[in-house]
């Protein structure tokens, strides 16, 4: 599997990737990703922001990254990191590989950026999600509540999340 920056023509399989995370989300009694707006998915796409990840010519699933992340991080923000967000499975694939693929890519470019490691965060009452990421590598370092935010998408609004940390190493 690679990883590649998104392309315009990716909307409707970014688009149905979301959807396909929202229903997993829904079937897991979980709090749901908003339906995020085309124009909002395209600004990222711009911005290189929104990665593919790719199965021979099939895309197989999808994540944004951030290199700064004030909102969500506040005063535990240093600019060392790269943040990892959306990772989402595309509808027809069943997964297998995702994950790794996404964090070895996470991985050399941290190395490339020099950034100390990755990060992510998750709704703090997802243990199985948070027990899945510390399996990978990554540990807790903090519980945060975030009120009204305006520099985020209203499903963090008044929501309590862990942060996640995991380092490069050589």
């Amino acid at each position: 599997m690679r990883v590649v920056p998104a392309e315009p023509n990716d909307l409707p399989a970014v688009r149905d990737a979301y959807a396909d995370a929202r229903a997993i989300q829904e079937q897991q009694g979980a709090i749901l990703w908003p339906e995020f707006t085309d124009d909002s998915i395209r600004a990222e796409i711009a911005d290189g922001r929104v990665m593919r990840v790719m199965d021979g010519e099939a895309l197989v699933g999808v994540f944004t990254v951030a290199y700064q992340d004030d909102a969500i991080w506040g005063e535990l923000e240093r600019g060392h990191h790269i943040y990892l967000h959306r990772i989402a499975r595309a509808a027809n694939y069943p997964g297998r590989g995702l994950i790794a693929a996404v964090l070895a890519w996470a991985r050399a470019h941290c190395h490339a950026l020099g950034r100390a490691g990755m990060r992510m965060d998750t709704w703090a009452a997802n243990d199985a999600l948070v027990a899945f990421y510390e399996r990978q590598g990554f540990h807790v370092v903090s519980k945060r509540r975030i009120g009204i935010e305006p520099r985020l998408p209203p499903h963090y609004h008044n929501g309590e999340f862990t942060l996640l940390e995991a380092a490069v190493v050589d």
